[in-house]
């Protein structure tokens, strides 16, 4: 569409497309401008936060500032009286004379932190995933009025005065942080109204009748049992990708193609041989603002400020997350905390919530000091009831139950010294005898074993023998029959258990090089004779935390590269030419056994181990090698020789166990001994 050169100013104010005169009147080009998907770095504008300024502070100095902004964030606490937060209302808020929650209302919403999912079941014994998330001393820094907003603010011109009708920008903080990291600027933010620097700063649109005054400490019971919330964030960052894994493309052929297996292909071009907008192809992948709009609140913990939603959030585990009124007319809530949860307090000064169990008494209770739906199974509350029914339903069901039945008769009657003649009206799982629970949980699988070990301290007891039959049965089912042949093989693991972890942290055949293949055992990787190319594969499991030690085994030439290391999960694991590929970047870190040279970052760090002339690998000897994550340290052992430490600064993220070679025919076994004291 083209306009005059009159029509130019209005026409430059859309997003769509620019047109722009040329030097002759009569002559217009059209300048497309598109809209970003993503902005990794933060506008320029804005001013810093972080202070990464170094001042020459002595001990005894730095540790008195630190008391001091202990003592001031203390002199805060997280939940205080309303009464005491209303008298710092400025004179731009409104009266804070609330009448009640309308169907125009819009409360504020909380700055919440991630983490994790955890699995929660309904009384019916439905399995509900949930999310788990903390409210970390989230207070409200400050409120501005629509027209200052719509004023001042370019997110204020569209949002300030909507369909909606006018809003009011409430700007929220959340976590607790040392103010001597962050820049004065940013502190004057804090410091103006007596409230403790804040590491997280949102800001949430809220009707007139339902704003807060500058200081209100936001409590997790603002929230209701039962209500449907929004939550607000970023997805996972999973930085550039092709289109195989960014679109679910199937890729080019297997057989016949040559380099181009998960390439785009051809992409219809023709005539004007241009890329058309909105093609699928490689880029940058997550990272983007993501609002799941409808989230059922099942269960809250006041003491811990953590809330249980149903369902999952976007961003990994610690990511900051926006929670508020879902904006759904089917599903908004009826009759919330209005305008926010005041807590109360008793003589002994600790948080009584009777109005908000008493507002929610038809869905919710609170047992424990925590606050459930009803229909939320409760750990306190049995899970199996035997009644006199099942006294003669039980023995005639299939001949494993009717096993299970008479030995509890026989447990039964051996404990009390007289004949049962009838069940107990009811009996808790958590104190059922070990015979009948072993038989139970030979047929659950390992998250629910783990499950189980984490809700009851009985049953962790019955599963702490690891050569148990309950750990053989899962491990004959789970460990291939070949790895209990090879003698050898898991000769370091003495206990089924410790089996049954080393396979669980064994070559992960989905994260290989398409050069490797995994023998039927499980533990040993094999590299077919492909020429000119290096090839690697990482474990199935990676770790962050914890002492940690692989086991390797080399068997077969070494070739020029075998290179023996960690990586991280964006570590290539495949290239053209002989190179050790663990050191090629800053994701991996490797040594090289040919010629004993640590490789980082694409350098060559050092020889190891420091020695002079430090003997070669000789073929089929064990090497362990040890994580300390929480020492950020990783070294070798050959033999029973420590042979000091290869690296150490090791970033705290997670690292997998991973090995490269170029030589054809050769194999390597990898067994995970847990901690180094244990293997």
């Amino acid at each position: 569409m083209l306009r005059t050169l009159g029509d130019c100013s209005s026409t430059f104010a859309s997003s769509s497309a620019l047109l722009v005169a040329s030097c002759r009147p009569d002559i217009y080009c059209l300048l497309q401008k598109r809209w970003r998907r993503r902005i990794l770095k933060p506008p320029y504008w804005l001013p810093p936060t972080i202070d990464n300024t170094v001042d020459d502070i002595d001990k005894d100095t730095r540790s008195l500032l630190r008391q001091i902004s202990e003592q001031n964030i203390d002199a805060n606490p997280s939940w205080m009286n309303s009464s005491t937060l209303l008298q710092k209302t400025s004179s731009t808020l409104p009266d804070s004379n609330y009448e009640g929650y309308t169907s125009s209302s819009r409360r504020v919403g909380l700055i919440a932190r991630k983490l994790g999912m955890v699995p929660q079941w309904l009384n019916d014994g439905t399995r509900v995933l949930c999310t788990m998330l903390e409210f970390a001393d989230n207070q409200v820094i400050s409120v501005t009025d629509p027209n200052t907003w719509f004023r001042y603010s370019p997110t204020g011109k569209r949002k300030a005065f909507g369909r909606f009708g006018p809003m009011w920008l409430v700007l929220v903080g959340a976590i607790n942080a040392d103010p001597t990291k962050f820049t004065s600027e940013y502190r004057h933010i804090f410091n103006r109204r007596g409230i403790p620097v804040k590491e997280v700063l949102k800001g949430f649109v809220a009707t007139e009748d339902a704003i807060v005054s500058p200081g209100t400490s936001l409590h997790v019971c603002h929230f209701n049992i039962g209500q449907h919330v929004s939550v607000t964030g970023k997805t996972i960052d999973w930085g550039f990708q092709g289109v195989v894994r960014r679109w679910g493309m199937r890729g080019q052929p297997k057989l016949g193609t040559t380099k181009s297996h998960r390439r785009v292909g051809a992409i219809g071009i023709k005539g004007e041989a241009r890329v058309w907008p909105g093609r699928r192809l490689p880029g940058h992948m997550g990272y983007e603002w993501v609002t799941i709009p409808s989230l059922e609140v099942l269960r809250i913990i006041p003491e811990k400020q953590v809330m249980y939603i149903k369902g999952s959030v976007p961003g990994e585990i610690g990511e900051i997350l926006m929670v508020q009124d879902t904006m759904i007319p089917e599903k908004r809530v009826k009759n919330p905390q209005f305008p926010t949860f005041f807590p109360k307090f008793n003589d002994s000064h600790e948080l009584i919530y009777d109005e908000y169990l008493e507002k929610l008494s038809d869905t919710v209770l609170m047992d424990n000091g925590q606050i459930y739906a009803k229909k939320m199974f409760r750990f306190t509350s049995p899970s199996i009831v035997f009644t006199e029914e099942h006294e003669t339903q039980l023995p005639g069901r299939d001949k494993s139950r009717a096993k299970v039945w008479s030995e509890y008769r026989k447990i039964a009657v051996r404990s009390s010294y007289v004949i049962v003649a009838k069940m107990p009206r009811a009996i808790s799982a958590a104190r059922l005898p070990p015979t009948i629970l072993s038989a139970i949980f030979e047929y659950l699988d390992l998250a629910g074993i783990a499950a189980c070990m984490r809700v009851c301290r009985h049953w962790s007891t019955v599963l702490a023998y690891e050569d148990s039959y309950v750990w053989e049965f899962i491990a004959r089912r789970v460990i291939p029959e070949e790895a209990f042949r090879e003698t050898a093989l898991l000769s370091q693991t003495p206990t089924l258990k410790q089996k049954l972890r080393a396979f669980m942290y064994a070559w992960n055949p989905l994260d290989s090089s398409r050069n490797n293949y995994l023998r039927t055992n499980g533990f040993t990787v094999h590299r077919n004779p492909v020429a000119q190319s290096t090839d690697g594969i990482r474990g199935k499991r990676g770790v962050n935390s914890g002492v940690h030690a692989w086991e390797f085994v080399w068997e077969g030439p070494l070739g020029t590269v075998a290179c023996i290391g960690v990586a991280t999960k964006y570590a290539a694991l495949h290239c053209e030419g002989y190179i050790p590929l663990l050191g090629s970047d800053d994701q991996s870190w490797g040594w090289n056994l040919v010629d004993n040279v640590l490789f980082h970052n694409n350098e060559q760090i050092s020889s190891y181990p420091h020695v002079n002339n430090p003997p070669k690998y000789q073929v089929g000897e064990r090497i362990r090698m040890i994580l300390d994550c929480e020492s950020h340290m990783l070294y070798f052992e050959r033999g029973s020789e420590f042979l000091g430490i290869a690296f150490d600064q090791l970033p705290p993220v997670k690292l997998f166990p991973a090995i490269c070679g170029v030589y054809g025919n050769t194999e390597v076994t990898m067994v995970y001994i847990g901690p180094p004291l244990l293997g």
